[in-house]
């Protein structure tokens, strides 16, 4: 059986130092021999330019003696047979010939090797190197050019001292980087195991998370991006633990909601079976009112489910807000007079105010909130609906009066089931439902719902749309 072994972030982490500092190294030797030969060969380039000067003033002054170079051939011929005979008898010390003339020229041995020389046609004297390969300067002497003195690449010279001189750097060089990486190995073992500890404390909340540990928080440390990390994992565990606790209340709240007009159906029934009531027009009356809420809660809450999971249909057309909310004014003014509450509309602008939407869920979303203030305003009463326009989006406002809502009640009106426990909670209250489907309709419309103040001491509803 194959086992393949799990490479963690932390070695990952390490290898990458690694990997980075022999590239570093590999680099900076690379750009260390590419430099030393380029700078080094430049220098001594520019050096015997310098000297060639020289040189050529001096072989100028000993043909104005001589009148011919054939004092410096000779010389340079008598220097190369002594080269020869001195390797064939390696025992023996040979003297150096006499040289004078070339040692008058030479600004030091070490040009020696290198001299050059050519007639005024650019023709070998001494030296094989071809004139066009050669560093040369004219020789002139009453102002012609009788020949001229070179000397051979410093390059092909060189070559052997500067790959040894090179080599030994290069092994020094190499020595130092070995234990400086070895010094860099060490630091980054720990650098990596401290760099992947946050993520190792992120991976051990995120298994107790999956378990259902919903309370599991991570200590954040720092600004960077790991904490970063740590933060929006905590939200998303008090996120979770919400959605837990707002699933558990939903289940209990719909429960107790079903409950209750299930239980009142079933005792009247029970007692019309028992004799105690009797049917009649009234007891069926009753039987239907409750089976008319118990309706309308089913059906609220299946409008809650369809938005939820993505399947409430929604017919987008342009609307005209200024004729859904007019129309729905028109249709709640009966029940608002007998209320008692005035109903006022104000439109701020007459043009048309033109979204995108579905003019049925509009009209529901309107009347949910007329509905709303109907319940819960004590009469005598009034309901002021504002609708105005703001930048690129529409604006409408429904500001009804005392009572009003306190401020941790103002910010939880829109979750299901829940119930302002003031005055604005009376026998005629709804289901808990109402703001909550709102909510549902607005965010379907990529528009945002918000509870206020309002300045006639009731509380105030603020929806926005975006216009077309």
């Amino acid at each position: 059986m194959k086992i393949t072994k799990k490479f963690k972030i932390r070695h990952k982490l390490f290898a990458v130092f690694v990997l980075s500092n022999i590239l570093v190294i590999v680099s900076m030797w690379q750009v260390f021999q590419w430099s030393f030969d380029r700078g080094f060969v430049s220098y001594a380039t520019e050096r015997d330019r310098d000297f060639l000067e020289q040189m050529a003033n001096r072989t100028a002054n000993l043909y104005v003696y001589y009148d011919d170079w054939y004092f410096l051939v000779q010389e340079s011929q008598m220097e190369k047979a002594w080269h020869k005979q001195k390797l064939e008898n390696l025992r023996d010390l040979v003297p150096p010939p006499s040289t004078p003339n070339l040692d008058l020229i030479y600004p030091s041995q070490y040009y020696r090797q290198r001299f050059l020389l050519f007639n005024k046609n650019q023709k070998n004297l001494i030296g094989d190197t071809s004139f066009d390969k050669a560093e040369t300067h004219a020789v002139i002497v009453n102002k012609k050019i009788v020949g001229y003195i070179g000397l051979r690449s410093i390059r092909a010279l060189v070559q052997d001292q500067t790959l040894r001189f090179v080599r030994q750097q290069g092994e020094a060089f190499l020595l130092i980087s070995a234990f400086m990486l070895a010094i860099a190995a060490l630091l980054t073992w720990p650098l990596a195991q401290w760099l992947s500890r946050p993520l190792c404390t992120v991976r051990e909340a995120t298994r107790k998370l999956s378990k259902g540990h919903f309370d599991t928080r991570i200590k954040i440390h720092g600004s960077d991006e790991l904490a970063d990390l740590g933060t929006d994992f905590n939200h998303l565990a008090i996120t979770l633990e919400n959605t837990r606790e707002s699933r558990k209340r939903w289940v209990a709240d719909t429960a107790h909601e079903l409950r209750t007009p299930v239980a009142i159906l079933r005792g009247e029934i029970e007692a019309m079976q028992d004799g105690i009531i009797k049917v009649s027009p009234d007891s069926l009356a009753s039987l239907q009112q409750e089976t008319i809420h118990l309706a309308r809660l089913i059906d609220d809450l299946n409008q809650l489910s369809m938005h939820d999971v993505g399947n409430l249909n929604y017919k987008m057309e342009d609307a005209d807000l200024n004729e859904i909310i007019e129309q729905t004014v028109q249709s709640m003014s009966l029940r608002y007079n007998e209320a008692g509450i005035e109903l006022e509309l104000d439109i701020i602008k007459k043009a048309p105010i033109i979204i995108t939407g579905d003019t049925d869920r509009l009209h529901q979303l309107f009347a949910n909130l007329m509905n709303n203030s109907l319940k819960y305003t004590n009469a005598p009463g009034k309901l002021k609906i504002v609708l105005t326009r703001e930048d690129e989006k529409a604006v409408v406002l429904f500001e009804d009066t005392p009572p009003g809502v306190n401020e941790e009640e103002k910010n939880r009106i829109f979750e299901q089931f829940y119930r302002i426990e003031n005055s604005r909670n009376r026998a005629t209250g709804g289901r808990g439902l109402g703001l909550a489907i709102c909510t549902n309709i607005v965010d379907g419309h990529q528009g945002s719902i918000n509870a206020y103040h309002s300045p006639q001491g009731g509380l105030g509803i603020k929806i926005e749309f975006p216009l077309n």
